[in-house]
C-alpha cells in the first residue's frame, strides 16, 4: 500500500499517513498515525509521550516539537531552540 502524509484514496484503499519519530529512551523509529493520537503529554527529560487511548508511546522531543510534527505545523521559536543530539564540533 502507498503510503503519504496527505492522506486520501487508492485503487487499493485509503492512504495511510504516518510520522517517522525517535522512540524515548530506546534505540530505534516509531512511525505514527497522527488521526489516531487521542493525547499528547510532556514527560520527563527530553521526551514527549504519545496516547493512543489507553497505549502510550514515548519519543524524543520536547511538546511542542512533538505536536508541530504531529499537526504538520512549522516548529515554533521553542522548538527552533531545543538541544541538538548531534556533537559540536
Amino acid at each position: 500500500m502507498a503510503l503519504s502524509r496527505l492522506g486520501g484514496q487508492t485503487e487499493r484503499g485509503p492512504i495511510v499517513k504516518l510520522i517517522v519519530m525517535k522512540k524515548g529512551g530506546e534505540p530505534g523509529n516509531v512511525a505514527i498515525n497522527p488521526d489516531k493520537v487521542t493525547h499528547v503529554r510532556t514527560a520527563s527529560g527530553p521526551f514527549t509521550d504519545i496516547y493512543f487511548g489507553e497505549h502510550r508511546v514515548a519519543v524524543e522531543g520536547t511538546f511542542a516539537q512533538v505536536v508541530a510534527r504531529l499537526t504538520g505545523q512549522a516548529e515554533t521559536e521553542e522548538g527552533a531552540a531545543a538541544r541538538s543530539w548531534f556533537p559540536a564540533r
